[in-house]
């Protein structure tokens, strides 16, 4: 009896295991898909409830995650989402806009005077 038990309980977690990998994949892509969408539609409460409930902090995964080949502020500045745009800059280290060069890409690509640009060189 024991060793139907067992039989049975490794036939169970092998088919979970194999079902649960590519549930993963497609909650990554649908995660990041969400991540540029809220970006791109400037909707700083959705942006931030993803964040939330995929349990991940802005810090952890910017480096990261890309938009249109773009890191996400800058992808923020080409979308015009100044709302979400100057959230992801509160939200990161400023030692981290030190070195990344946004703000120079910002200024030689017409985004110098944008808000996002703005709370850049604020901090």
């Amino acid at each position: 009896m024991k060793s139907i038990v067992a039989f049975l309980s490794t036939v169970v977690l092998l088919s979970v295991m194999s079902v649960s990998a590519p549930a993963k994949a497609n909650d990554v892509a649908s995660f990041l898909a969400g991540v540029c969408d809220n970006v791109a539609s400037d909707n700083k409460g959705r942006f931030r409830k993803k964040l939330k409930n995929a349990g991940v902090k802005l810090r952890n995964i910017y480096d990261g995650v890309t938009c249109g080949g773009e890191p996400l502020v800058r992808y923020a500045m080409q979308k015009n989402a100044k709302a979400v745009g100057v959230f992801m800059v509160k939200r990161m280290p400023a030692s981290h806009f030190a070195s990344s060069g946004d703000l120079d890409w910002a200024s030689a690509n017409g985004f110098g005077d944008s808000d996002i640009a703005k709370a850049i060189a604020k901090r």
